[in-house]
């Protein structure tokens, strides 16, 4: 036999090796964390509650129902709630149910549950997911915004996220229309990963309109949630996802939002969990730009260009530049007009200055440009950058 052999489980688990015996009871441990956090509604005060007051997960499934009438004298309404889920399904019925349909979960207490969430307020006892968690080693920087933002936001959200994307970063956001779901594709787009935190369970799609998205994000990422298979989308689910968003981002990034909107409510979460804000600015006379106007006051990090955003984040930009250059497929001529375009309209006066090249030929690199999609006229002799 090998010295490996030789070894006692106590002595094999000391030396990382793992002990069958030992993996088989976290294993029918973690069923048991699957089945309290796939109880519908149970907030994560209550679960926590419980568990104290049980010991475990398996207290809980096991204690006799007698137990929760100091509950009942209260009036709590998800005491019959947990009775009759309870009596419905146990752990092996449920865990094998999610199984067949590619579900996935960790608990807090399993290696492997992500480490970032685990220093936030109100983590979370257990996560459903599809495709995989975010790595522990790569950055993370979550990007989010309106749901109706405006073209001059989406592009923002399509740059800053390709360049992440292109210099390795995971790109963490809430499958949402508009900012969310953009930046999340642009990543995908780019050949980097991204994952989308739901407001329901991980077995549905919200919006239906992002399902694409969502069957593309479970090949470059994943989604996750804290809330059970068959959870709706309910209004309050939103500002408690939120709180997950910015706990597994390192950096959390805000495009466009108004004064009062839920993009606010995860940026003031990652400040209070020591997380770094950047807003992109808009003109003040925006209803969309106002809220990242406000952060921006409130000392939030100013993001006018991806070569900013890489700057303050302190990440590699050669990477992204080679990708960027790679993907968009230009000559040099083309690369430097496209370089000279903005998000505000050029003359092309103020180009040629800028490129010094002949105004011929300068008007036949813009018409390649438009017949790529990289810029558009939208006035005579006017150009500005357009959305890839």
């Amino acid at each position: 036999m090998t010295e490996a052999e030789n070894r006692t489980g106590k002595e094999r688990i000391a030396a990382g090796m793992g002990c069958p015996q030992k993996d088989r009871e976290l294993e029918a441990m973690e069923r048991y964390w699957f089945w309290l956090c796939s109880i519908p509604e149970l907030s994560q005060k209550v679960l926590k509650a419980l568990v104290f007051y049980f010991g475990s997960p398996r207290g809980v499934w096991e204690a006799p129902e007698e137990e929760f009438g100091i509950w009942k004298k209260t009036g709590a309404k998800w005491v019959e709630e947990l009775l009759r889920f309870r009596r419905s399904c146990g752990p092996e019925q449920i865990w094998h149910s999610a199984e067949k349909k590619g579900i996935k979960f960790i608990s807090r207490e399993r290696e492997g549950f992500p480490s970032r969430l685990r220093h936030i307020p109100d983590c979370p006892a257990g996560l459903f997911y599809r495709g995989r968690l975010p790595g522990e080693e790569a950055f993370s920087a979550a990007i989010v915004g309106a749901r109706q933002c405006s073209p001059y936001g989406r592009i923002m959200a399509r740059e800053l996220s390709r360049a992440l994307a292109g210099a390795g970063v995971q790109v963490i956001s809430g499958l949402a229309l508009g900012i969310d779901g953009t930046a999340q594709r642009a990543a995908a787009e780019a050949g980097g990963s991204s994952f989308g935190v739901l407001g329901c369970g991980v077995d549905q799609c919200y919006p239906q309109e992002n399902f694409p998205l969502y069957q593309e994000l479970l090949e470059r990422g994943g989604v996750l949630s804290e809330f059970p298979p068959g959870s709706r989308p309910l209004p309050f689910h939103f500002p408690l996802r939120n709180r997950i968003i910015s706990g597994l981002a390192d950096a959390v990034i805000v495009v466009e939002a108004r004064e009062k909107s839920g993009s606010l409510i995860t940026a003031d979460l990652a400040l209070e969990q020591g997380k770094d804000v950047y807003a992109v600015p808009g003109r003040s006379t925006d209803d969309l730009s106002r809220g990242c106007n406000r952060l921006i006051a409130q000392g939030a990090g100013v993001i006018l260009t991806p070569e900013r955003l890489m700057e303050e984040l302190k990440l590699e930009q050669t990477t992204w530049e080679k990708f960027r250059k790679r993907q968009l497929s230009l000559a040099p001529e083309e690369e430097l007009v496209y370089s000279n375009l903005d998000l505000l309209p050029k003359g092309l006066n103020e180009i040629a200055k800028k490129t010094a090249l002949p105004f011929g030929r300068l008007t036949e690199i813009l018409l390649k440009l438009q017949l790529k999609g990289l810029a558009a006229e939208i006035a005579k002799n006017q150009y500005i950058k357009s959305e890839r």
